[in-house]
């Protein structure tokens, strides 16, 4: 279902998105989304008439627009069925339409009364609240239509360099706005909203985490309006520590002892370049060697302080040592040569995630099994479990004791599950169900929380659980996620083709807050 009153076709397409379970989504992608997705969808828009936003010269300020550039590629999808409300039947822009008038209801608008929305006399309202007022204590309308007022009255600039309201202000009007060259505003606040503004339009942002939305696009791009945020930002639950966005990266790996002020962890480029981050401030400070030969890495895991254990594209296991002179563990070397071997022969074996404790190696492949390898004593071979029926997409593993193994998949049927080798089986019922793929996972013993898993969803979206109560939390991601590092202390590491951003939770107030119970 698409509200498109007051919505651009940038707007809409990122609720339609969201619901079918893409994450917000530009409106030339959702097409080709669409067109791969198997199940049938029914697409219904409501006040298509009152579509539009922003800048009246604007394209985006016209209904129409909403229709040319994404409705009308929608309508010659199969299996897509689209209805359209809207009191201007010559915007179905089809003559295949069904037309269906429907008669008012008794306490209906009159035909021909007004539409609901902005007064002709809001054309003449006075320029909107100073800058500095506190957006937090406004109303909705204030919030809604201030922007839309300002436009009228040529106040639009002074608005959008307020950051109050850039956090508060209606997604929308910001967006189109921001689209006029001829609003004159620094292009670093325009690249900024770009990252925030599909995270800001998500139906069920809370108000405390808008500023830490906006502060961690500001983060690394422009500092002057990130160190101005930080204050409002930092009352929430979630606050970026440090952002890297010129560092794109496919894979990370916390390497042992690393907390969330010390030590480093390693993240790999699309090259396979390695580069071992600090994670105190982001900061390079080593660049390890990953053998000379370009590769493309789909994961990394930490399995001793100077080796890491690579999977790359093709399904292959690479033993990588940090330094010169740095030993590989026989365990290591041993289950890389199964692994390889057996993927030779079998496509579906083929491993598709990775990850270690200081005692052992989960190995996940296309056929929903994972693989528990000892590190140290390979001669009983690994511990071997069938948690999905599809292809595993991710894995996770935590030591419980010494000889116990809390072990976390997601798969490519929508799943996260849990398996603990003590009791030998998986529950039935999954940790989590979506209509998406977990595409990363990582679990730590926290200080403060004990056993939290982080799951980084295809859709943008990062929840966090607490094991031993079964809480979830949510935390919104600015773009695509593909690789999730998590600190003993409560620090997130997420990884992507944008860049390498830090984030420290704060764990209680997550939990307190889907609880329902005051922080603090």
């Amino acid at each position: 279902m698409g509200f498109a009153r007051g919505q651009t076709a940038r707007t809409l397409a990122w609720q339609l998105g969201r619901q079918l379970g893409y994450g917000p989504t530009e409106p030339d992608e959702l097409p080709v989304r669409l067109r791969a997705d198997p199940r049938p969808v029914l697409l219904a828009v409501t006040d298509l008439h009152q579509a539009g936003r922003g800048p009246a010269h604007l394209p985006s300020g016209r209904p129409g627009t909403v229709v040319d550039d994404l409705l009308a590629p929608l309508m010659g999808l199969p299996d897509l069925r689209l209805i359209i409300e809207t009191e201007a039947p010559e915007l179905a822009r089809t003559p295949d339409a069904l037309v269906l008038t429907l008669e008012p209801a008794d306490d209906a608008r009159p035909v021909g009364t007004p539409l609901p929305g902005p007064r002709p006399e809001d054309a003449v309202t006075p320029a909107p609240p100073a800058p500095g007022l506190d957006w937090r204590t406004a109303s909705a309308d204030e919030r809604e239509h201030a922007l839309d007022r300002a436009l009228t009255t040529g106040a639009a600039h002074e608005l959008l360099r307020d950051p109050g309201y850039l956090v508060y202000g209606s997604v929308p009007a910001i967006t189109a706005t921001l689209e006029d060259p001829a609003v004159p505003l620094p292009s670093s606040l325009r690249a900024v909203w770009a990252d925030a503004a599909p995270a800001l339009s998500a139906p069920d942002l809370p108000d405390a985490q808008r500023a830490a939305v906006l502060h961690a696009a500001a983060a690394g791009t422009d500092p002057r309006l990130a160190e101005y945020l930080r204050p409002l930002a930092e009352s929430g639950p979630w606050t970026t520590r440090w952002s890297r966005p010129s560092r794109p990266a496919e894979a990370l790996a916390l390497l042992p002892g690393a907390t969330g002020s010390d030590g480093t962890l390693v993240s790999a480029n699309g090259l396979g370049q390695l580069a071992r981050l600090a994670l105190a401030d982001g900061q390079v400070v080593a660049s390890p060697s990953s053998g000379g030969t370009p590769w493309q890495p789909v994961a990394l895991t930490a399995v001793t302080d100077d080796c890491l254990l690579a999977l790359d594209g093709a399904g292959t296991l690479h033993p990588l040592p940090l330094a010169t002179g740095a030993q590989v563990p026989m365990g290591l070397g041993y289950l890389a040569l199964h692994h390889n071997s057996a993927s030779l022969a079998s496509l579906p074996e083929r491993p598709t995630a990775i990850a270690s404790t200081p005692r052992h190696v989960a190995v996940a492949d296309g056929q929903g099994r994972v693989r528990l390898w000892p590190l140290y004593d390979i001669g009983p071979g690994p511990r071997n479990v069938e948690p999905h029926r599809t292809g595993v997409t991710a894995v996770a593993c935590l030591d419980i004791s010494d000889s116990a193994v809390l072990l976390v998949t997601g798969g490519l049927d929508g799943t996260v599950r849990l398996w603990d080798t003590e009791g030998g089986d998986s529950p039935p019922d999954p940790v989590e169900r979506r209509a998406a793929v977990p595409v990363a996972l990582a679990a730590a013993d926290t200080d403060d929380a004990g056993p939290v898993l982080a799951v980084a969803w295809s859709d943008r979206r990062l929840h966090l659980w607490h094991l031993l109560s079964g809480r979830r939390a949510v935390v919104p991601a600015l773009h695509d996620v593909q690789a999730l590092a998590l600190t003993g202390s409560g620090h997130l590491v997420t990884a992507g083709h944008r860049g390498i951003r830090s984030t420290r939770l704060d764990l209680a107030a997550l939990w307190a807050r889907e609880a329902g119970i005051p922080a603090g």
